[in-house]
């Protein structure tokens, strides 16, 4: 991410076992983000990360309203599954969520040519434009690109680069400018 640009803050839903959520809200302090109990977002201090439990669709209108108030969220989800997908869905319409059912998922590991690719084809580029800017024969960004597909765990390359940059490993996605 550039100097200068805050980076966002996640939007984190972790189905299961009651402290599922735990490792990453340790590891999140251990980032130095700024943690808040419950989702009442504290007055001038925006730019938190409300941490709580869903269970019920009060508590998910509650949570949904800290992320419009510019909140992150690590939810903690044992409510109905209608009330768990609508939260999803609408936090959705905020920007990416990390849905996870069982907790902390080991981060995949990929090379950095791997992640070049991908952060070229977020931008736009296509895959022999990447090649081409990483002195690579197109073949072998195709290589690469399927291998990152596959530890990725997702069959499409949008797919990846979806789960690359919820993995912190791109930049956040440019706003289209509407003309009019």
């Amino acid at each position: 991410m550039p100097d200068g640009q805050p980076q966002p803050l996640p939007l984190i839903v972790v189905e299961g076992a009651s402290g599922s959520s735990a490792p990453i809200v340790d590891r999140l302090r251990a980032a130095g983000l700024p943690l808040h109990d419950g989702f009442r977002v504290p007055i001038g201090r925006p730019a938190v990360v409300c941490v709580g439990t869903v269970d019920s669709s009060e508590a998910a209108a509650r949570a949904l309203l800290a992320a419009l108030d510019g909140a992150g969220l690590v939810i903690e989800a044992t409510a109905d599954r209608v009330t768990i997908d609508r939260l999803v869905d609408d936090l959705r319409r905020l920007g990416p969520v990390d849905h996870r059912v069982g907790g902390e998922e080991p981060a995949p590991s990929l090379d950095a040519e791997a992640r070049a690719i991908l952060g070229l084809l977020a931008e736009g580029h296509s895959l022999g434009e990447a090649a081409a800017i990483l002195g690579l024969a197109r073949r072998t960004a195709d290589r690469r690109l399927a291998a990152a597909r596959d530890a990725l765990g997702v069959d499409r390359t949008t797919e990846a680069i979806a789960r690359a940059r919820r993995l912190g490993w791109l930049g956040t996605p440019p706003r289209r400018r509407f003309e009019g």
